[in-house]
């Protein structure tokens, strides 16, 4: 249970990240939104790291760099993809990645009950949201060999990769704005 209130965690805080900074700061450029990604992920992959690891409860028993690489990428992966639903469909954005990665995410994650036991028309949610994938990544380092690591390591930078190009590509194609002489 440790792997998925870990996961839960990030993706909860990725989630309110990503919205929050649609929301607080609408029209703050491209860089500096990645580069406040960057930043949130890091550090929050490095607490839960210290937390959640070695150096704090041990509740994850693997590497301090793996714990903090993985739940860095979560928080990315799903920081991104809230801030891409709330650029692109604007507040009903905050819904909707509310639904996906939140309701779908954690229910389809396998941290509380194997992913066998889903439903049929669930299951693929599993292998392609990021919290079923990060949180296997992080059961895998923690107690199966790394059973699932490096497929969660290529997915969540998929969703990375891809909110950041979203994100890019729908600002540069943004109508501009005048400033207003005032």
């Amino acid at each position: 249970m440790s792997v998925f209130y870990a996961g839960f965690g990030v993706v909860l805080a990725g989630f309110l990240f990503g919205m929050m900074t649609y929301q607080m700061a609408p029209r703050l450029q491209y860089r500096l939104r990645m580069a406040s990604l960057a930043a949130f992920s890091l550090l929050g992959g490095v607490i839960v790291a210290l937390i959640t690891g070695s150096l704090g409860f041990a509740a994850l028993p693997g590497s301090f760099l793996g714990i903090a690489g993985v739940t860095a990428l979560m928080a990315a992966a799903v920081g991104g993809a809230t801030m891409v639903f709330m650029r692109l469909v604007g507040r009903a954005g905050m819904s909707l990645a509310s639904v996906v990665l939140l309701t779908f995410g954690n229910s389809t994650s396998g941290g509380t009950m194997p992913t066998a036991y889903l439903p049929d028309w669930l299951h693929p949610l599993s292998e392609i949201l990021p919290v079923g994938v990060g949180v296997r990544a992080l059961q895998g380092l923690s107690h199966f060999n790394n059973d699932g690591l490096v497929i969660g390591v290529v997915v969540l930078t998929a969703w990375t990769l891809a909110a950041a190009a979203t994100l890019y590509w729908r600002d540069s194609h943004a109508p501009r704005r005048r400033a207003v002489a005032g």
